[in-house]
């Protein structure tokens, strides 16, 4: 049965209701795509995740709550993996192991916290698509057609004329080959959701972040015919089933999408505590599956729209596209031997823009990372502690009076302490906004100038034997230690293990690193004392961040070295 667009319509608003009553009482659910197979994780790959990874720190870190799940994965059938695995002289599910393997080992590493790891080749996924198959064919949206047209193994995708170079048989979007084809197969009516899909782009807020890629989607929607959800089993045998009818195998994007309600549990009534999705964080390349295809089944089978999808561009290699015929693709494992994990995802974090390619260049790696790590927070963080400053090695103590006091604290130190009172805020307004490079920034502002009041004050000549002014030199490394509290707190969800090592240091309790306890600072100004002041601080000698090498040290080159050796032995398995 077709249902008339008017009732569709209104189909659209009750699930967009019934989405937000959902979304009040259920986990804060974000997801990276689940990657393809084909070939081994590159850099882009850890990218996409440590964006997801930073968004569900954030919002722990934001809320409180630990209610907060992560899914990635990988996306393991289709053509191009056949072709891949017969290239290897492998079986595919022996082949899609494999390469899995490498994928779930990668974020293990880096240290990426994700809930659920979901492979399409698990029955519970197949069981998941069989159901929402089901539910779009019995509300009357998939009919027996014929598909003439291009289509793009590389990409996975049917394409129109005109996104097809047909003298050079490419496509204009990717540049990938493509080949004309005729089949009978299953038909979505996607065109039949274009109405609904402009008006959930155009709610408030808007689903589609950063707002400029909306307009792409609505070119894309005008474009638009019904879509073959199926290819011939004897074409693309390495495929689900289409249920009832197995000489046809399900469209590898419908079976790819509906990994999202896999890990929420659908078609079991436990999916509702997850679904619908809040963040779907995604490449711009892949736009068009997530913002079109994808919540146009949604309506079909009658599910909630997610909540936003973010998306993201691409990183280049020193200007260039990364490409395997240049050899300018960046190995993330090996990159991280070189510049640490912790460190790597910090500079992806760090260096990038949602809007535009982001530029990888190896000397640039290490500037960021010992400018930001090595320098800014861990020189601040050791002159803090060290005995020059702190010679009882205690959280400082704050004179109120010291501090109205004009010739005690000058213009200068009082800004600095209204940025860190007002850092919370400028942080979270950036990080609720995906922006982490500009939340990054005002954290690394704040600490930086942290150590230019120890420096314009030039605090290790004040004399400790006299009374005032040790009250002097305790209250101002106050405002170091509290800014450099804020600021590690805050830092938490973009370089966790930098931070944890930061609060460890300054002697802060493990209770007391929530989002409340940063915003609650310098709290003698609203007239109550710091518990914090006179807590003895750890003895501890270890470095926050150890500088890297630069690459021309005969250090820098040992360890380019072994991630090169590193790198043969997991291709030589």
């Amino acid at each position: 049965m077709v249902i008339n667009n008017g009732l569709n319509c209104v189909r659209f608003t009750a699930n967009r209701i019934i989405s937000n009553l959902i979304r009040r009482n259920k986990s804060y659910y974000v997801t990276t795509p689940i990657f393809y197979v084909n070939s081994t994780p590159h850099i882009g790959h850890l990218y996409t995740a440590t964006l997801a990874d930073a968004s569900c720190r954030w919002q722990r870190l934001r809320t409180g709550s630990d209610d907060v799940r992560l899914v990635t994965g990988t996306d393991e059938h289709g053509l191009k993996v056949m072709q891949a695995a017969q290239g290897g002289k492998v079986e595919p599910k022996e082949f899609c192991d494999r390469i899995s393997q490498k994928f779930s080992k990668l974020f293990d590493d880096f240290d990426v916290k994700y809930y659920d790891f979901v492979r399409t080749t698990d029955s519970r996924h197949a069981a998941a698509v069989r159901e929402l198959w089901k539910r779009i064919d019995d509300n009357g949206y998939i009919y027996k057609g014929s598909y003439e047209g291009w289509y793009c193994t590389s990409d996975e995708t049917f394409l129109t004329d005109i996104q097809v170079d047909a003298k050079q048989r490419i496509s204009l979007e990717s540049g990938n080959p493509v080949e004309w084809m005729h089949e009978c197969n299953y038909m979505f009516q996607l065109t039949h959701f274009i109405p609904q899909i402009k008006e959930w782009l155009l709610t408030t807020g808007g689903p589609i972040h950063p707002p400029h890629y909306r307009d792409e989607v609505f070119r894309i929607l005008d474009q638009l015919h019904d879509l073959s959800v199926s290819r011939s089993s004897t074409r693309v045998p390495w495929g689900i089933p289409v249920p009832g009818d197995d000489t046809q195998t399900v469209y590898v994007w419908m079976d790819a999408l509906c990994n999202y309600l896999t890990a929420a549990g659908f078609p079991d009534d436990e999916y509702r505590e997850m679904w619908p999705a809040d963040v779907h964080v995604i490449g711009v390349d892949i736009l068009k599956f997530h913002a079109v295809y994808w919540p146009a089944m949604l309506l079909a089978a009658g599910l909630p729209l997610p909540g936003k999808i973010v998306v993201h561009s691409h990183w280049l290699y020193d200007g260039h596209k990364m490409s395997k015929s240049r050899g300018n693709v960046v190995d993330p494992l090996d990159a991280g031997v070189r510049f640490t994990t912790h460190g790597l995802k910090y500079f992806l974090l760090r260096q990038s823009h949602l809007e535009t390619n982001c530029n990888y260049i190896d000397r640039r790696v290490e500037e960021v990372i010992n400018g930001d790590l090595a320098n800014v927070m861990g020189n601040t963080l050791n002159r803090a502690v060290a005995k020059g400053l702190n010679p009882d090695r205690r959280y400082p103590e704050f004179d109120v009076d010291l501090y109205n006091d004009d010739d005690a604290f000058s213009v200068d130190d009082r800004e600095l302490v209204a940025l860190v009172r007002g850092l919370p805020q400028r942080v979270e307004r950036h990080a609720s906004d995906f922006k982490y490079q500009d939340a990054i920034f005002h954290i690394m502002d704040a600490t930086r100038k942290a150590n230019l009041l120890i420096h314009r004050n030039a605090l290790w000549r004040l004399d400790k034997t006299d009374g005032k002014k040790l009250k002097i030199l305790n209250s101002k490394m106050y405002c170091v230690f509290e800014s450099l509290r804020v600021a590690a707190i805050l830092l938490q969800p973009f370089c966790p293990l930098v931070a944890e090592r930061a609060l460890d240091k300054l002697a802060i309790p493990h209770d007391q690193r929530g989002w409340e306890d940063a915003v609650a600072n310098f709290l003698p100004l609203d007239g109550t004392r710091d518990a914090l002041s006179g807590t003895v601080l750890p003895t501890s000698k270890s470095v926050l961040f150890k500088a890297l090498p630069s690459q021309g040290s005969s250090k820098g080159v040992e360890k380019q070295a072994t991630a090169t050796k590193k790198r043969e032995k997991r291709h030589a398995v």
